[in-house]
């Protein structure tokens, strides 16, 4: 009954639901910073389905889901599709939060809808375009942040980046923006971000390769 309980929520009202989009550097501040309803008592109400876990789940999270898959699909789906496939991940999420762990609700979250995203494309028949972003590629590393100890060495390896690279890392890699999105919205020259994210890629790859968790694979 609870698991059809929240399967219902999500069919219903998605534009109810899913808040308007929210200020990228608020999206950006939730993610170093963390606000809203502490993540911890909410993954035990999700892992209990706790009546109006899904619903405050979706309103913490929700603007940063829909960020993440309008960046993602640049345009080639429709808002209607972006609802559908935030749905597919809260329902995801609702049906495997047990199998999340502390500290890991929203590098799984961005991770589900990065890959929903993918797969909504491939079955409509609908590709990007090749750009330069294609090479300053940390997928394969920032897809692993749900699991704990990569997300936290990952975590304190931005840390030590400069504020302003953090900020287009997040942008880049968390919210899937692509450089002329970051170039316009920080008033930047595009090829300005395309050189700090392969100059913070590589630093990374230093710093990460060098504690052990990460192999140069890993970090592509």
């Amino acid at each position: 009954m609870q698991d059809t309980a929240g399967i219902f929520l999500i069919s219903c009202n998605r534009i109810r639901l899913f808040p308007d989009m929210m200020d990228v550097s608020m999206l950006i501040q939730n993610a170093k910073e963390g606000c809203g309803v502490d993540e911890k008592e909410l993954l035990r109400q999700l892992q209990e389905q706790r009546a109006g876990a899904l619903e405050t789940a979706i309103a913490q999270y929700g603007a940063y889901v829909l960020a993440v898959i309008r960046n993602r699909s640049r345009g080639v789906l429709t808002p209607e599709d972006h609802e559908e496939i935030a749905s597919d991940v809260f329902l995801a999420l609702w049906r495997g939060a047990k199998n999340i762990t502390r500290g890991q609700l929203r590098p799984w979250l961005g991770a589900v809808a990065r890959k929903q995203t993918a797969e909504a494309m491939r079955k409509k028949n609908v590709y990007l375009p090749l750009e330069d972003d294609a090479l300053i590629t940390l997928d394969r590393l920032w897809e692993q942040m749900v699991e704990k100890e990569r997300c936290e060495a990952l975590a304190q390896a931005l840390a030590a980046l400069p504020e302003e690279d953090r900020e287009i890392f997040y942008r880049f890699y968390d919210l899937s923006q692509t450089t002329a999105q970051i170039a316009d919205e920080l008033h930047m020259n595009a090829s300005t971000v395309r050189s700090r994210l392969l100059r913070g890629r590589e630093a990374l790859r230093k710093t990460l390769t060098k504690g052990g968790l990460f192999c140069e694979d890993d970090v592509g």
